[in-house]
Formats: structure tokens, C-alpha cells, sequence
């Protein structure tokens, strides 16, 4: 019996035997032709177009009600059309004598390797995207055909190297019910897929492919993050038992979605759900949440060839707020630098954007930008309830800053005699430290506050989230960062201003204990997270209050890993 611990994706245990999915490796034999082949060549070009743009869908089809699924695959197609590519495409292969795969493999990979190294976690995923489509067209065009998955058993588990968009749609067509993989990461397409498509999933296990074999007995246990290859009898057993409470609890949570989210001592918790994409927006009222505490709103910026108009931004927002109610929407202004949209607009070149013009500070350096975007969130605001948020504030100044701009688009609606709440909440997105240590006078101010941990983790502790060799020194938990927690929550609570939490702590199982324990009654999760979160904060009890009763968290890092990973544990643990 063997056991690797990774990064729990979608949230599941499934038992069964290993099957081992190979990414052929796709060789261009023959990179030169004559002219008289040129013909010949675009012609298994275009065929072989088709033929991906048919099996894409195919896949399509299969995915009706999946939203970001179908947005990821509806991007690859627009990949494979994109007439510029096949421009260059068709002028490598008539004017520069190469073969059609030969031009494919050149082209795609000029234009995957130019998104990688603008260094930056948005254009490195449309770089994975790119190589998607260029492996899909290549094994097309050479004759070798991806690896034949149809004759899938359903207690096969699959393992790779790492999985692409394009597998993860077909494991959910053939109903392949898990996957595991040695390399991967929490935000790429292709476990925004998994997560979207309800496929339980473990990544980032090293060494997994040359430990395991086709037919090994295998446990995946996407709940603690684990493998365990070849369990004995004792392990299988205690498995088997666990996996059927979790169905149990899971057919329970679907029985009663609408009650209120309280803890086992009947504390009343607010339990949000985060969207990026409209696409996803019945998500939470087909889970029963209480609403969006955080709706992004960089979808409507990013890899588009215009800024987008104040009536399309107003019909999505107004769109939001109609579907949230009878609950609240947190909409956050864009949260985007330069570096961004660059492409848009003149921006000058930062050594930094992390640390750069970014956020509320980006949106205050671009006023006319900014007017747009608040003018429609008022606009929409008739419409249901909506909250306005600010990311990368730094103190009062940002805040005040950015409520004068919306005071002057509540002055041009009313000269307009355009209507809107007159009451809509102004608030700040708490993720950088001297917001945190200024909360008490940004809570005197603010109509609310919500923590934003990934960027406050990082700020706090100098240490790049989407850095691996800084994954060691990324510790959601330090005392640091606790401290700044529960300064913000103390804040709140004086002024009788709502704090939440909304980043991706508040989703992860072996935090919302914690944060319970911490007093927090305002969480914003993954909808993908949402059942799970929901069933821990059911289990928190009066023992819990207890365990945290004078808590300061200055203690050091040790005693706090022994508060989380032992004593905390019954809570989270099935």
C-alpha cells in the first residue's frame, strides 16, 4: 500500500482500479513540400479543421447545462477559427512550402509560447488553451488519434499527466467518475472544468504516473487530498464506510437546500457563493445560498477587442441582481492593471503589476473607465439588491477617492432622471495589509468589508501565490495573517459593519472551522464548495466556541497547525 498526498480539485471518494491515459506525443514527420503539394496540404488542413470543430461539438452538445464548462470549449473553438492564425497558417504552407502539421505545430506554438511569457496567470492559461487546440488539430492531421477512451469501465479512475480541457470534457461524456494526476493547479481551465462538471479529482501528486499501473486497486480521496495505491483490506474497508456517509450527507444537503445555514449551536451563518461567469449565475439558488458575495467583473475586460459599453455591462449587472434576489450581489469593480489591457489602452511597462497600478488604483488613474463601469452598476441596482465593492484599496484615500466618482455618476443619473438606489453599500476588498491595520477607520467609513485572502496571504508574507518554489512560505494560516483576521472582524463588529470573507480560504474544508471558531458569520465559497462548507459549519458547536475562547494567535506557527490539523479535524473530517 502506498500513499501520495496532493491538491484536492473537486471534492469526492471514489474507489476502483487505476487506468492510465497517455498524451500521445505528436512528431511532425515531414515539415517541407513542393508546390505542387501545397494544395493537397490545405486541403488535410481544412478536413482536419472540421473534424476537430465537429468532435468539439460534439462535446458541446453533451455539455448543455454546464456554463464555464461550455464557455471554456466555446473559446477553443473560437481558437481553431480565429482567422488570423489561419492566415498565418495558410501562408506558411502556400508561400513557405511547409506541411500543414508542420505550420500547425509552428504557428500555435509562436502564439502559446507569446501569451507564456507575458508572465502573468491569465495569459499563461490562454497559452495552455492554445496548446489544447494545437494538440487537438495535430493528431488530427498526422493520423495519430488521441488515446481511445470508449471502452471506459465505470470503476476505472483515471490517471495522467496532466489533464487538458479537452480530456476533462470527454471523461464527463464517457461518465468517468475520477481522475488523479501528477501535475496541475487549483485555477487552470482544465479544473475549472472538473469542478463545473462534478468529476471528483486529486493533482499534483508527484511521481504518480511511474508508481502506478493499469488494474492497480486505487482510493481517491478528494477529500484529504490523497491517492493510495494497492490499499489492504483494512484501509479498503474504512473507505468503503466513509464514502457511504458522504453520499449519505450529500442526498441529505440535496433534500434541503432553501433551510438557513447554522451552526450545530444555532448561530445564524451566511453562506455566499463566488461567480466569475454569468453562465453560472443559478448556481447559487439552485444550492440555496444566500446570495453572491463576490461577482468579478475582469470577464468583461480580458480578451476582448473593445472595453466593454455601459449597456452591456448594465444588461449583465442588471441580469445578476434580478437573479440574486431575493438576496444581495457584492459586485467588485474590475480588478485589473495595465498589463492587462495593455491591448486597449497606452500603458506604461511595470517590473511589478502585483505590486503595481492595479485595482482601485488602476480604476482612479483611469477615470473615464471607471465612470463606466459605476454608472452601469447603478443603473442595474433598481433592479435588485447590489453591493459595490473596491479591490487593492491601501486606506481611507483609495476609498474616499473612489466614493466621490461614484457620487458624481449619482449626480449625472439624477440630471439624467435615471433612476437607482440612492442606499447601494460602498465597500472594501481587506487583501492588502495596511487595509487590514486601517480597518477600524475604514470600517467608520465603509458600508462593509470583505477579506480577500489570496492577495492578503501573499502581501503579508512576501510570498507569490502562483510562485511553486514559494508554496512552502504561502501559509494561509500564519499567526500573521490571523491576526489581521480577526483585527478586521473586531473592526467591523465595533461600527456594526458586515465583514466577510471571500477568498479562497473560506472554501477550503480545513479552514471553516477556523473561521467559525474566529467569529465570522459571513462566508463567501466556490459554488463548487458550497455543500461541503455548508455541512462543516453544521457540525460547529459549542466546543468550538470554546476551543477558541481568548485566542489571540500570537502564538507561533506550530501550536496553530496543531489547533487546525488536530484538534479542529472532527469537524472537517468525515
Amino acid at each position: 500500500m502506498q500513499t501520495i498526498n496532493g491538491l484536492v480539485i473537486k471534492s469526492g471518494l471514489v474507489l476502483g482500479r487505476a487506468r492510465l491515459v497517455s498524451q500521445p506525443s505528436l512528431e511532425v514527420a515531414s515539415s517541407r513540400i513542393t508546390s505542387r503539394e501545397v494544395n493537397r496540404e490545405l486541403r488535410l488542413l481544412n478536413d482536419a479543421v472540421d473534424r476537430v470543430a465537429d468532435d468539439l461539438g460534439q462535446h458541446l452538445q453533451a455539455l448543455r447545462d454546464a456554463g464555464s464548462a461550455r464557455e471554456i470549449l466555446e473559446a477553443h473553438l473560437l481558437i481553431l477559427r480565429d482567422p488570423e492564425i489561419a492566415s498565418l497558417i495558410h501562408e506558411a504552407v502556400s508561400n513557405k512550402l511547409e506541411s500543414a502539421a508542420a505550420a500547425v505545430q509552428r504557428v500555435f506554438s509562436e502564439v502559446a509560447a507569446g501569451f507564456q511569457n507575458l508572465d502573468n496567470e491569465f495569459y499563461a492559461q490562454r497559452s495552455a488553451d492554445y496548446r489544447d487546440v494545437q494538440q487537438h488539430l495535430l493528431s488530427e492531421l498526422i493520423g495519430q488519434k488521441k488515446a481511445d477512451l470508449q471502452d471506459w469501465q465505470p470503476d476505472q479512475i483515471a490517471v495522467l499527466k496532466e489533464p487538458t480541457p479537452s480530456q476533462v470534457s470527454a471523461f464527463s461524456r464517457l461518465k468517468v467518475p475520477a481522475y488523479c494526476s501528477e501535475q496541475g493547479s487549483f485555477t487552470s481551465h482544465a479544473s475549472i472544468l472538473t469542478r463545473s462538471l462534478n468529476i471528483a479529482a486529486v493533482t499534483a501528486l508527484p511521481g504518480l504516473c511511474g508508481q502506478v499501473r493499469d488494474g492497480d486497486a486505487l482510493i481517491l480521496d478528494a477529500i484529504d487530498g490523497r491517492v493510495i495505491i494497492d490499499p489492504d483490506q483494512p484501509t479498503l474497508l474504512l473507505y468503503d464506510q466513509l464514502r457511504e456517509k458522504y453520499r449519505s450527507q450529500e442526498e441529505q444537503e440535496a433534500r434541503t437546500p432553501g433551510e438557513p445555514t447554522r451552526t450545530a449551536g444555532g448561530r445564524r451563518i451566511h453562506l455566499r457563493c463566488n461567480l466569475d461567469l454569468l453562465s453560472e449565475i443559478d448556481r447559487p439558488a439552485k444550492l440555496g445560498a444566500d446570495g453572491i458575495g463576490l461577482y468579478r467583473t475582469e470577464f468583461l475586460y480580458l480578451g476582448k477587442d473593445r472595453l466593454p459599453s455601459e449597456e452591456l455591462q448594465f444588461e449583465i449587472y442588471r441580469e445578476v441582481a434580478e437573479k440574486a434576489a431575493p438576496h444581495s450581489v457584492t459586485i467588485r469593480s474590475f480588478d485589473l492593471g495595465g498589463d492587462k489591457l495593455s491591448h486597449l489602452i497606452p500603458a506604461p511597462q511595470e517590473e511589478n503589476p502585483y505590486l503595481g497600478c492595479r485595482g482601485i488604483r488602476f480604476s482612479l488613474a483611469q477615470p473615464a473607465i471607471f465612470r463606466t463601469q459605476i454608472r452601469a452598476v447603478l443603473k442595474a441596482s433598481q433592479f435588485g439588491r447590489i453591493n459595490l465593492m473596491f479591490p487593492m484599496v491601501t486606506d481611507l484615500k483609495d476609498f474616499l477617492a473612489a466614493s466621490s466618482i461614484v457620487d458624481k455618476c449619482r449626480q449625472e443619473l439624477d440630471a439624467e432622471g435615471t433612476p437607482y438606489d440612492a442606499e447601494m453599500p460602498l465597500g472594501v476588498m481587506i487583501e492588502v495589509p495596511s487595509a487590514a491595520l486601517c480597518a477600524d477607520e475604514l470600517a467608520r467609513h465603509c458600508g462593509f468589508l470583505s477579506i480577500g485572502t489570496n492577495d492578503l496571504v501573499q502581501y503579508v508574507l512576501a510570498a507569490d501565490r502562483n510562485n511553486s518554489a514559494l508554496t512552502p512560505y504561502y501559509v494561509t494560516h500564519h499567526p500573521a495573517v490571523l491576526q489581521l483576521l480577526r483585527q478586521t472582524l473586531a473592526a467591523g463588529l465595533h461600527y456594526g459593519k458586515p465583514v466577510s470573507v471571500c477568498g479562497e480560504m473560506a472554501s477550503l474544508p480545513e479552514y471553516v472551522p477556523l473561521l467559525i471558531g474566529m467569529g465570522f458569520t459571513d462566508l463567501s465559497v466556490n459554488p463548487s464548495s458550497y455543500r461541503e462548507c455548508r455541512r462543516i459549519i453544521q457540525r460547529c458547536d459549542a466546543e468550538l466556541d470554546a476551543l477558541f475562547a481568548g485566542q489571540s494567535f500570537s502564538c507561533g506557527l506550530a501550536a496553530i497547525e496543531e489547533l487546525i490539523y488536530q484538534r479542529l479535524k472532527p469537524y472537517y473530517h468525515l
